[in-house]
């Protein structure tokens, strides 16, 4: 008997909403895949809890609310079951803590609160994780050959880069190749370059997700030191030997 009656005025609070409210739009959050973040929604301050109407939603889709001093969570999309937590009464403010984060939460958020003036923020989230390290590998011929370099499970697609002496290449490597792995949402990634090493060279190939900020390497010496290799995050390169051991 209350659903018809809340949803009547989640209605007309959003009718309200849309013609009286000072919309502040906030610089993109930066969410890790499967971890919490905070989205931002100050309320005006003094804030009296058993009077504030406080919406988070996407569009028409309710993320989580609070109406009058009691969490609402009767139209809440099963999509944010049991992953949203709302600070109205410890903190005294409107923001979301979203938890279990995926590639499927990088949305724009819409925050209504009043009491009784209303107010709309919007919050631009977005998503990412880290690649592993990444794993070069190496022709089994020395120094002609094709070599890879692969870094797995990030997010958004990451670039690959070479040097040569700690230098960019004079020529392009081949295409890279980019896979999307659709039951988490994650790439990975694959280059390959064809070239010859001389002796006292090395190489690296470095992988870079521009949304964290975060480079990640892998160096290879020379074939005469290549035993104590180069790296941010340190991966051991296996080279195969066995036709120069006998």
């Amino acid at each position: 008997m209350n659903k018809p009656r809340a949803r009547n005025l989640l209605s007309a609070f959003c009718l309200l909403a849309s013609l009286f409210t000072v919309a502040c739009v906030n610089s993109p959050i930066i969410g890790i895949i499967g971890e919490a973040v905070m989205l931002p929604c100050p309320c005006m301050s003094p804030i009296n809890p058993d009077l504030l109407y406080l919406y988070w939603q996407i569009q028409e889709t309710v993320v989580d609310a609070f109406i009058k001093g009691e969490a609402s969570r009767s139209h809440q999309d099963k999509m944010y079951h049991n992953r949203t937590k709302l600070f109205v009464r410890e903190n005294s403010t409107c923001s979301l803590l979203l938890s279990q984060l995926s590639v499927k939460d990088e949305k724009t958020y819409e925050c209504l609160h009043g009491s009784p003036d209303i107010k709309k923020n919007y919050v631009s989230l977005l998503v990412a994780a880290n690649y592993t390290s990444p794993v070069l590998q190496v022709p089994s011929e020395q120094p002609r050959g094709r070599y890879t370099c692969t870094a797995t499970g990030g997010f958004p697609e990451a670039t690959i880069h070479w040097l040569l002496d700690n230098q960019p290449l004079l020529w392009d490597p081949e295409p890279q190749q980019s896979v999307l792995d659709e039951s988490t949402g994650r790439y990975n990634v694959t280059s390959t370059l064809a070239a010859n090493i001389s002796q006292d060279s090395t190489l690296t190939c470095i992988v870079e997700n521009k949304r964290l900020h975060v480079n990640l390497s892998q160096t290879l010496n020379s074939p005469s030191t290549q035993d104590t290799p180069q790296n941010h995050i340190v991966i051991p390169v296996v080279v195969v030997l066995l036709l120069f051991i006998s």
